[in-house]
């Protein structure tokens, strides 16, 4: 507070009157002075459809981890304003379900720029693994590469609980996790084949412990990985179609650790 408010303010009152306003002011000076984000978070959130819950949970979660570790989230529901200005803002960008198509040419080379050259984090969820031909888009092969060169194949429409092991408890983003975990009624995604060759794989489901059983089956099946072959920090995160997960505390440590680790904190 500057000397010329402290003097104003002795001049208009006096003894604890005056003490309880100084304090006030102090106050509001020092939560001024300390509300500038450490860093800032872009979320492509789906907008609508079956997924929304989980967005919605999401933002709520979202909320909570950017007060108590300092950070600002932002939302979009499309990719009309991404550029590379756009992306320029934002330490990290958070695909919450959006899927890999749809997006403007723009907004793909500025995302293609933003990964390859490392000029932030990436955490993408569930959806961001649709790669094929959907709603009368074509595979966008980039994004397919970024994801290890796969394809989506199919999925566990009736649902199935698994344990998930943990590949690499020495990564960042497996920290306080454990070395297995159970996830409750999730979808599963397969794909054409695995992506393990071309990502490191973090965590994988074991596919033996579906219940119930299902013959929608990969063999390696991982589900959470990152891409070492380009700058940005990234992570997938296939888990993502319920809202529950946040009552999941394995989930929500990876989803806390992902972006701080993204964010490079």
């Amino acid at each position: 507070m500057r000397p010329y408010r402290l003097m104003s303010l002795f001049h208009y009152c006096h003894g604890w009157r005056c003490l309880c306003i100084l304090l006030l002011f102090l106050a509001t000076d020092l939560t001024a002075q300390t509300s500038t984000a450490r860093f800032r978070v872009i979320a492509l959130a789906e907008a609508g459809g079956i997924h929304r819950p989980f967005v919605d949970a999401a933002k709520v979660w979202l909320q909570k981890q950017s007060v108590d570790n300092n950070f600002s989230v932002d939302y979009i529901e499309d990719t009309g304003k991404i550029d590379d200005a756009f992306l320029s803002q934002y330490r990290v960008f958070i695909q919450l379900n959006y899927p890999p198509y749809g997006w403007t040419p723009k907004a793909a080379a500025a995302f293609t720029r933003y990964i390859e050259e490392g000029r932030g984090g990436w955490i993408g969820f569930h959806h961001a693994t649709l790669l094929g031909e959907f709603d009368g888009f074509g595979i966008w092969p980039w994004f397919s590469q970024f994801m290890g060169g796969i394809r989506f194949t199919d999925y566990i429409p009736e649902f199935a609980t698994a344990t998930v092991m943990v590949e690499d408890a020495a990564h960042p983003l497996m920290k306080n996790v454990g070395p297995s975990f159970v996830v409750e009624k999730e979808e599963w995604y397969t794909y054409d084949k695995s992506p393990r060759p071309n990502v490191h794989v973090l965590a994988r489901v074991d596919e033996a412990t579906y219940s119930p059983d299902t013959r929608k089956k990969m063999g390696d099946h991982p589900v959470i990985w990152t891409n070492e072959k380009v700058k940005a920090r990234n992570v997938y995160i296939f888990m993502g179609h319920h809202p529950e997960l946040f009552q999941n505390p394995a989930f929500t440590t990876i989803f806390h650790n992902s972006i701080l680790w993204a964010a490079q904190q």
